[in-house]
């Protein structure tokens, strides 16, 4: 019954993921324009700082023009087009359609918004900023350079992942209640390098690493793991990945490939402003056991929570021969 939903809740990722149209990624923002503090009262001369010409919209179609957030002097946050501006007024316009007129003395900031779009309804959705990763499995989407996110997985596993640049990414973790015991000591390393090929096509390759102290009686440095390669199709709010993985063992006794390999096939689809689904399958095709005519493969499914820096995961994984699944938390702070 589960491995029947999982695969329906991935037929509705397909299906969705064709039928979306909005952009891959948003254009880059220009640069923040802030004006600077004075050190007298402002007088009705006083300017705002100009606004980039990427971020001004004309009068006939602002809708064609990038959304800015517009930051005022006392703290307050408007997010809209700049439809104009000069040395006394800035003209807003904001996501319902209407035009505000604000003193050009009021404004502190404007800046190019990267993560958001304005949809058909009028509603700003922000960008999910979880679109590089399922459950575990990547996708082949990458961080930008300076983004970042901190994961705590089922309570114990926790990890941090960093884009090093556009392209590459790098992860580390571990099991930290471990530690507290004797041997205990564990750490998780990998990198990830992709690109994109056009605006819905997401490549990357990378590998992932496990070191456990004397595994295998290698002693400390024994590490086990997988290299990966994984292709994603879509967008942010709706895409659909196959990955592939090859799981090594390095010790000081014995260095091996495995004779198995790992076959990964994700979704994600949005579905409200706040609210994702998540599936994430896991097939080992060459594995040689008696499952009572089961395929060897994981399947799970899960809700996504989020909002514009953070998300929960919750869901279940069903394990071949079982007929509880096993329940999925996850706790995802995003920064950059």
């Amino acid at each position: 019954m589960f491995a029947t939903t999982t695969s329906l809740a991935l037929a509705l990722v397909v299906t969705l993921t064709q039928q979306e149209l909005t952009p891959a990624e948003p254009p880059v923002p220009a640069a923040v324009v802030e004006t600077p503090a004075p050190s007298e009262p402002v007088s009705a001369e006083a300017t705002a700082a100009p606004v980039p010409e990427s971020a001004l919209a004309t009068e006939e179609d602002p809708g064609k023009q990038q959304l800015s957030r517009i930051t005022l002097k006392d703290g307050q946050e408007l997010h809209g087009v700049v439809v104009r501006q000069d040395n006394r007024i800035v003209v807003v316009e904001l996501a319902d359609g209407d035009r505000l007129e604000l003193p050009a003395r009021q404004v502190k900031s404007i800046v190019a918004e990267r993560n958001a779009q304005v949809r058909d309804n009028g509603e700003i959705w922000f960008q999910d900023p979880n679109r590089t990763r399922y459950l575990y499995a990547p996708s082949g989407m990458m961080l930008r350079q300076g983004e970042g996110y901190f994961s705590q997985k089922e309570l114990f596993f926790s990890s941090i992942n960093y884009g090093l640049t556009d392209h590459i990414t790098l992860q580390a973790g571990a099991v930290l209640p471990a530690w507290l015991i004797d041997g205990g000591f564990n750490l998780i390393g990998g990198v990830k390098v992709g690109a994109s090929v056009g605006d819905k096509l997401h490549l990357a390759v990378g590998a992932q690493g496990l070191v456990l102290p004397g595994l295998s009686g290698g002693g400390f440095g024994s590490t086990v793991g997988f290299l990966f390669g994984t292709a994603t199709y879509g967008t942010p709010d709706a895409h659909l990945s196959v990955a592939l993985g090859k799981p090594f063992m390095l010790s000081n006794n014995q260095d091996a490939i495995s004779p198995y390999y790992i076959v990964a096939v994700s979704g994600n689809v949005r579905v409200t402003q706040r609210l994702a689904l998540v599936t994430e399958n896991w097939l080992v095709p060459n594995l040689d056991v008696n499952l009572g005519g089961e395929l060897p493969m994981l399947n799970s499914l899960a809700v996504r929570i989020f909002g514009e820096s953070w998300a929960v995961d919750l869901g279940a994984i069903r394990v071949p021969g079982t007929i509880i699944p096993i329940p999925w938390v996850d706790f995802a702070y995003n920064f950059g």
